[in-house]
């Protein structure tokens, strides 16, 4: 694995909870809880955002020995 954000991949445990979580963050929660959907620009900046925080929360879970 990568240790830049920008190369990184999912792991194959993390596999269902990421696309889980990204299909609830980026078309559930916004479209069915506060009747918004994003523009292209939106749908792009937001899918980069999740793909961030998702990979600091991967980077501090295995740093904290969460991870196998």
């Amino acid at each position: 694995m990568s240790n830049s954000w920008l190369f990184w991949t999912v792991p194959h445990d993390y596999a269902r909870p990421y696309i889980v979580t990204m299909i609830l963050v980026m078309f559930v929660v916004p479209n069915y809880v506060f009747g918004i959907y994003f523009t292209k620009l939106g749908f792009l900046l937001n899918l980069i955002w999740y793909d961030l925080v998702f990979y600091m929360w991967y980077k501090i879970k295995k740093y904290l020995g969460g991870d196998k």
